[in-house]
Parts: structure tokens; C-alpha cells; sequence
């Protein structure tokens, strides 16, 4: 039996690390807009987490499959490089209030650029997870994993430098 790091499938981690804006976003900005006028809403939550973390740990009881784990993990990590710790309202729901943080409604998007371009605390964890995807993506690429890496999810040991 493989250990739990040789189960990874790295793919899954990089889904993760983007979940929570790939289904608050448009849930937030388009379907939802007027109910909920911020791009961080459930999915930016310790609930989420928490319903994740579980799920993974049935699963790896029943089955010894870490995939709901393994999202927790990249879920975990957006929301470290989000700093949702400072917005307790969003992070901690619904501890206070069943209603999120408000938003801009009417123009989320471009506020949600401006941000990018103009706040710290919003293009630098943007930055560094954009440096390390890339970096990752460099590294698959010169050493010719890319192919396997998206087939198989993992990483070989091509990518580890032997010295």
C-alpha cells in the first residue's frame, strides 16, 4: 500500500487551491448578485473546510482515498493566501449573523480588478500563488512531465533535483 503522499493526485491540489473562487465568484457575481454581493461567501468559510476535512476523513477511513483531503488541503491553502482570517464574518460564518460581509453588487468585477491592481493585501498572495503555479508549471515542462503530470497527477522524481 502507498503511503498518503505517494496517493496525492496533484491535480486535485491545484483544483483546491482555486475551488473557492471557481464556485463563489459566479455564484456571488452572477447568480446570486443580488443576495450576495462578494466574491468570498460559502465556500470562503470554515464551514466549507470543515465539511471537506470530514468528508476526506470518511473516505480515507472507508476507502483509504485522500481526494476529499487533498481538496480540503488546496482549499486550505486559498484561504491562508486570501488572509480570510481577517474577514471573521466571512471566514467564521455563521458564528456572526447568517448574512456575509456586504460587497459592491452592481459593479463586482471591475472593483474586484481594481483591487487586484491596487491593494496589497490582494495582489500579493495573487502574485505569489501565480509565481508558484508557474514555477511548478516551468519545472513539469523542462523536465518533460507535463504529459504524465496531467494523465497521472503525480509527480515524478524528475522534479527533485538530485545533488
Amino acid at each position: 500500500m502507498d503511503s498518503f503522499p505517494g496517493l496525492i493526485d496533484y491535480r486535485v491540489v491545484l483544483v483546491g487551491s482555486m475551488l473557492p473562487d471557481l464556485i463563489d465568484k459566479p455564484l456571488s457575481g452572477i447568480l446570486l448578485r443580488d443576495t450576495f454581493s462578494s466574491g468570498r461567501i460559502f465556500s470562503h468559510t470554515l464551514v466549507f473546510l470543515v465539511f471537506l476535512f470530514a468528508l476526506g476523513i470518511y473516505f480515507w477511513r472507508k476507502s483509504k482515498r485522500p481526494f476529499f483531503l487533498v481538496l480540503a488541503g488546496g482549499c486550505l491553502v486559498h484561504d491562508i493566501l486570501d488572509g480570510m482570517w481577517l474577514i471573521p464574518g466571512t471566514f467564521l460564518w455563521p458564528a456572526y449573523g447568517w448574512r456575509f460581509p456586504p460587497g459592491n453588487p452592481d459593479d463586482w468585477f471591475s472593483h474586484w480588478i481594481m483591487l487586484l491592481f491596487n491593494d496589497p493585501f490582494v495582489y500579493v498572495p495573487e502574485i505569489t500563488g501565480g509565481i508558484i503555479m508557474l514555477l511548478f508549471l516551468s519545472e513539469l515542462i523542462v523536465g518533460r512531465k507535463l504529459r504524465g503530470f496531467i494523465a497521472t497527477g503525480k509527480i515524478t522524481r524528475v522534479l527533485i533535483k538530485e545533488r
